[in-house]
């Protein structure tokens, strides 16, 4: 059969780079090597996990390690503009919805308020009171 067999590794090595500024740390690095595909059909596997750490100086100062991140080029900020239309469209729908469901309650209601306007007291009493005028 073509039954696609799951498979799954796992990384047995990181490497750690810490750049360092005298005695402050301004970043670390993590990158996963070596990956190692494990055996399905065995119960235990042994395998051997190992790390590298190198220190790297920089001249990076602590009060500013943030800004790599806060780079412009680091985000691309692009404006989305069909979720800004659909989300516009979408308000002016559901306000356009909302509007003619108002508008057509009030709109009954004024006409069966008018009416009842015309009938004597006691026929008005015998009516049950409805809509927005409750």
């Amino acid at each position: 059969s073509d039954l696609k067999q799951e498979t799954a590794s796992m990384y047995t090595h990181q490497k750690f780079v810490i750049g360092h500024n005298g005695d402050r740390i301004i970043h670390v690095h993590l990158t996963m090597m070596d990956p190692v595909l494990l055996d399905a059909t065995r119960d235990e596997q042994r395998m051997t996990f190992t790390y590298e750490v190198t220190y790297e100086d920089t001249t990076n100062s602590f009060h500013r390690r943030y800004e790599q991140y806060l780079d412009f080029n680091f985000f691309q900020h692009k404006i989305h503009w069909f979720s800004v239309f659909n989300s516009f469209m979408m308000v002016i729908f559901l306000v356009g919805l909302v509007s003619m469901i108002l508008l057509r309650t009030l709109r009954k209601d004024y006409a069966r308020y008018a009416k009842e306007d015309e009938l004597d007291s006691l026929e008005r009493d015998m009516n049950d009171e409805y809509g927005w005028k409750l």
